[in-house]
């Protein structure tokens, strides 16, 4: 079966691997709402808002779910994570490439760079930035909520700070994430929504992937020109 979907679209990701990526974004985003309380005064009027005893109770049902939808995904999407966890350590000289000119493509400014694989450089720096910050926040949560007469005070409390700072620079991740998702190129957008991206923004963003499908045999490169043309 061709990757080309609908003459001008060419399937990148399964529906198991969209939803995935959504349940982790979004319950990162509810953890990270429901946890500003806990290490600030100045977010202590949501308690007065929605109960502080709510809030701790979301803040920890979300955790569970942010732990196991990657292990649930790793079986339900294989073939979307393996190349997702693999992808950062091919790290080469076409990705250096990208993130030199990275600013650039930051001001939406779209320079020539080397053809980039399934990922560029910049998501898999990004990825592999947010994977260290999933573990930081699941093992220092872990130990602030089950290690209480386990793990000495003085030991445990420095996970607090640990904690929050992964939250804040995982924050900071997802928001450049989202900013160069929707505001640079939106185009990307649509691989979250059915899992398909514009076949001419596959062939100008990720040419190095599209070179490797038309070898194996995915696609043929007649059907990958049809569907640019169709853009």
């Amino acid at each position: 079966m061709s990757m080309v979907v609908n003459k001008s679209y060419v399937k990148r990701h399964t529906m198991s691997f969209v939803v995935a990526h959504w349940v982790n974004a979004i319950s990162f985003f509810v953890l990270f709402i429901t946890g500003l309380p806990l290490f600030s005064p100045s977010f202590h009027f949501l308690y007065e808002i929605f109960g502080d005893a709510n809030f701790q109770i979301i803040h920890r049902v979300f955790a569970v779910i942010f732990i196991v939808n990657p292990i649930i995904g790793i079986f339900l999407a294989r073939k979307g994570y393996w190349i997702m966890m693999t992808e950062p350590l091919k790290f080469g000289k076409r990705d250096m490439d990208f993130l030199a000119k990275f600013p650039l493509d930051l001001l939406g400014m779209n320079p020539k760079v080397e053809k980039q694989t399934y990922y560029n450089g910049g998501e898999k720096l990004n990825i592999a930035l947010q994977i260290i910050f999933w573990g930081v926040l699941v093992v220092s949560g872990a130990i602030l909520w089950f290690g209480a007469g386990v793990i000495d005070n003085s030991i445990r409390t420095w996970f607090i700070p640990i904690h929050a700072c992964a939250a804040a620079l995982g924050m900071a991740m997802a928001l450049g994430h989202i900013y160069l998702a929707v505001g640079v190129n939106p185009d990307s957008v649509h691989g979250m929504v059915d899992g398909t991206i514009k076949a001419k923004y596959a062939e100008h963003h990720h040419g190095k992937w599209i070179e490797d499908c038309i070898e194996s045999g995915e696609v043929s490169e007649e059907e990958m020109e049809e569907a640019v043309k169709n853009y």
